[in-house]
């Protein structure tokens, strides 16, 4: 049967990992002053905040814990791309006001634009993102502020821990798959799984790529173990 392995940044118990990225969650508040937003006035100036990964929601944690002054974030409405991120923002009790049906950037972004007409949201995001959100938020006239509040950052890796041949792998993220590839190339004997259309839509076109039927990693595990089960 095909060797299984997770493309991550951090190890999951479940299933073999291979750690291509590090997180490093980014100080919040010289951003959010750099936009022009002085936080005693905060909601003059932000009136939805946006998310769509859970380490937005852990750097913005991380902050909140260093300066109580950003304590106020949890009171204004929450727009989140995913269950999994809304579950780590009510769990640190924010005010979660909308959760995506589309757990894809681009049917996100086409959901909340009629939702944040009028709005001022301001977008915790990642330095790099390849969804677009931004891009068709601004042109539908959303008055958009941003913050980066992660960096995904790839890590150099010995080529001695290459997957083996017809391996099936699970990339839960499209910074995970660009940093595997930039360790590794591509074996074109390899099989990809993809945790949702965002990350699917950054594989080349000779990747042999699946989509997981479920945005979470439990059923991209679950998926591929089946797929080991059926290609040749």
């Amino acid at each position: 049967m095909r060797e299984i392995v997770l493309i991550n940044s951090k190890e999951n118990l479940k299933v073999k990992t291979l750690i291509v990225n590090k997180i490093e969650l980014l100080p919040i508040k010289k951003a959010i002053l750099e936009q022009h937003i002085e936080i005693q006035k905060l909601h003059k100036k932000v009136d939805a905040l946006i998310f769509t990964s859970k380490y937005a929601c852990k750097s913005l944690v991380k902050n909140m814990q260093e300066d109580s002054m950003l304590e106020v974030f949890r009171e204004i409405p929450a727009f989140v791309i995913g269950e999994n991120t809304a579950q780590k923002l009510i769990e640190h009790r924010f005010n979660v006001e909308y959760v995506g049906i589309d757990s894809h950037g681009s049917g996100f972004s086409s959901e909340i634009i009629p939702l944040l007409k009028n709005r001022k949201p301001l977008y915790f995001r990642a330095k790099k993102i390849v969804s677009g959100l931004d891009t068709k938020l601004l042109e539908a006239k959303i008055k958009l502020k941003q913050v980066i509040a992660y960096e995904n950052k790839t890590n150099i890796i010995d080529k001695s821990y290459k997957p083996a041949p017809k391996s099936i792998l699970i990339f839960t993220a499209p910074s995970h798959y660009l940093a595997f590839k930039q360790n590794f190339g591509w074996d074109g004997s390899y099989s990809a799984v993809a945790i949702g259309m965002t990350t699917f839509g950054v594989f080349d076109s000779d990747v042999e790529g699946f989509i997981s039927p479920m945005q979470s990693i439990d059923s991209c595990i679950e998926f591929a173990k089946d797929l080991a089960l059926k290609l040749p």
